[in-house]
């Protein structure tokens, strides 16, 4: 359920942006998402179609990348993905050290909207 208010705020800027650029209609919006957020794409598509229409926005597709997590190893600087199965309990695949930083996996962003 929380992926209502995000498709609120995309048909919100989405609309914004294609208003300002003289759009007749938006055909597709390209979304990237990290894993971490869990959202689910079919589910965000279904909201989508569900307040669009009537609007330039109507029929148009969201089409979603996801984004997979990865860490940068707090010892050797490598970036490796994350296990989502064991999130707590990854290790870095170099030097096998358990502490890292989040590099990705918790973007949010339109990466690109298309329109006619």
């Amino acid at each position: 359920m929380h992926e209502l208010p995000l498709v609120k705020s995309i048909f919100k800027s989405v609309k914004q942006k294609a208003e300002e650029n003289n759009a007749a209609r938006v055909v597709m919006v390209q979304l990237e998402i990290g894993v971490l957020r869990e959202f689910v794409p079919e589910i965000i598509q279904k909201y989508w179609d569900y307040i669009t229409p009537s609007t330039i926005l109507e029929n148009s597709i969201i089409d979603v990348v996801e984004i997979p997590a990865s860490a940068q190893c707090s010892q050797c600087k490598n970036v490796y993905l994350l296990d989502l199965q064991n999130l707590f309990s990854s290790v870095c695949n170099q030097c096998g050290c358990e502490t890292g930083t989040l590099v990705t996996g918790r973007e949010m962003k339109i990466k690109g909207i298309q329109i006619e």
